[in-house]
């Protein structure tokens, strides 16, 4: 939730005639009000009329904007719908479907357009409010404080160039861009008040969205603040600031505990050049090393994870952006509301991410054990695998029975299902099919796992394996050992089936 203040301060036309009187009084001489003005300090030169307008109000308003942090206004914090029952009968009728190959079910999983174009800039609205400001013909002090931002013209040129192949960025015109890292770098540098080359207020408000959602790094803002300087009902020129959590000692002491503890992780970072395993390593590393927690400090940020240990989504996703911007992958943070069995349209964020050049969406919370213990759907942790891999590489169609992305940021549509983790950890169903079940419970007896988790392609599927190997009992007939019960549980939503074993 974001706070929005004003303040405005206005100077009347009465003082402007009171002032003109003065300098009457005194003897001096001025070709205009607007140079008389100005040399009292009260008008900028950079906000001056044309040289044959008319004399308005001087007016500068400041604007603040932060994000409120309290849970329960900003926050998602949702239960994950989960059923629990207990199978302890067996029998032996048999059932069999026809199986489809693996290129058949991704035809029938994916959608027409993968990864179809945006479209249109997002800013393009805002066209008309960018002003480009150039090194030669913009105001001393003006120009002093955006080179102490190194907004130079050559600066702001370096800054673009580092920026591509970012997300959000890519989605601006250039003119936009010029904003984005205007923002950026004032940002980085701690800046206060300084210029910016436009006069659209709303432009402001996009552009600082995309710029946090492709900065992570940026741990230590959590809102910002401008000032227009209008001219009668004209904005001439706005500064820009940010709301800085910390002051520049404290930024550089949490960054060097944020270096130590990415760096620790980093270590165990797999080497192969396929960005799944990349993706995977960081999904799981998160969830192993961090702990679901409302009342986490500084949880909307990354130092609640890489410091304390405990966060809610917003510490999750930025962090898991983070961690893959590190390693290469490029991804971005999406907001949006989720809902659940008890609640809907509550806030939350995750990840889009780019594997292999296929765009996925990526939701460390939900993948976390300790996140639905908290939510309170489940009373028995151990019913719950320590990584739900549901929302690990995940198409649109999928993310969408439950997420609603907000429209801050256009995404692209996901369809790719090839670098999901049940299609590559061969856990993918798309056949009903006994022997393939029997064979999955083999493998899981093999390599010591304590369950058996089945992902099924489509609802249909789902059912059918739902029918034989819980109404029908047809589990114990997977089972090794001496097994008269065997507890379940699933995930309806996302199709999913996991058996303790």
């Amino acid at each position: 939730m974001k706070k929005l203040s004003i303040t405005v301060k206005r100077i009347a036309p009465l003082f402007l005639a009171a002032s003109l009187a003065l300098g009457a009084l005194t003897g001096c001489e001025y070709s205009s009000v607007e140079d008389y003005l100005e040399d009292l300090g009260i008008l900028d030169p950079y906000d001056r009329e044309d040289e044959t307008g008319t004399v308005a109000d001087l007016e500068i308003s400041t604007v603040n904007f932060e994000y409120d942090t309290d849970e329960n206004n900003s926050q998602e914090e949702p239960e994950i719908q989960i059923a629990e029952s207990d199978a302890s009968q067996e029998l032996s009728a048999e059932a069999s479907t026809q199986a489809l190959s693996q290129d058949e079910a991704k035809e029938l999983l994916e959608e027409p357009g993968a990864d179809a174009e945006i479209g249109s800039h997002a800013d393009d609205e805002f066209v008309k409010g960018y002003k480009e400001l150039k090194d030669s013909n913009t105001d001393s002090e003006i120009k002093a404080a955006r080179t102490a931002m190194g907004l130079t013209e050559n600066g702001i040129k370096e800054l673009k160039n580092a920026q591509k192949g970012l997300y959000a960025y890519e989605l601006l015109t250039d003119a936009g861009k010029t904003l984005y890292v205007e923002m950026l770098a004032i940002l980085q540098n701690l800046g206060s008040d300084v210029t910016v080359s436009t006069t659209s207020d709303e432009a402001i408000e996009m552009v600082f969205d995309y710029v946090m959602a492709d900065h992570p790094e940026i741990f230590y803002v959590d809102g910002y603040q401008y000032t227009n300087y209008s001219v009668g009902d004209t904005i001439t020129r706005i500064s820009f600031t940010g709301n800085y959590l910390y002051g520049e000692d404290e930024v550089k002491r949490r960054q060097t505990k944020i270096n130590e503890a990415v760096n620790k992780c980093l270590q165990g970072a797999p080497s192969s050049e396929d960005d799944y395993y990349a993706i995977k390593y960081v999904y799981e590393y998160l969830i192993a090393n961090t702990e679901y927690d409302m009342d986490a400090e500084d949880n909307q940020n990354i130092c609640s994870v890489f410091i304390n240990g405990k966060s809610v989504c917003n510490g999750y996703a930025k962090a898991a952006q983070y961690l893959l911007g590190k390693l290469g992958i490029k991804s971005t943070l999406v907001t949006g509301t989720v809902n659940t069995r008890n609640s809907s349209g509550v806030r939350h964020a995750w990840n889009l991410v780019l594997c292999n050049n296929a765009y996925y969406y990526l939701d460390v919370t939900w993948g976390d054990a300790s996140y639905q213990t908290v939510s309170g759907e489940s009373a028995d942790a151990t019913k719950l695998p320590e990584v739900n891999y549901d929302y690990l590489n995940v198409t649109t169609a999928e993310i969408t029975h439950n997420h609603k992305v907000s429209d801050i940021m256009a995404m692209p549509k996901c369809n790719s299902v090839t670098d999901n983790y049940y299609v590559r950890e061969n856990e993918y169903f798309t056949s009903a099919e006994m022997a393939l079940v029997s064979d999955l419970f083999d493998r899981r007896y093999k390599d010591g796992s304590n369950n058996v988790t089945i992902k099924c392609s489509n609802d249909g599927i789902y059912d059918s394996l739902f029918e034989q190997l819980i109404t029908n009992r047809r589990v114990f007939e997977c089972l090794q050992g001496d097994t008269s019960q065997v507890s379940y549980t699933t995930f309806e939503d996302t199709r999913t089936i996991i058996f303790w074993i």
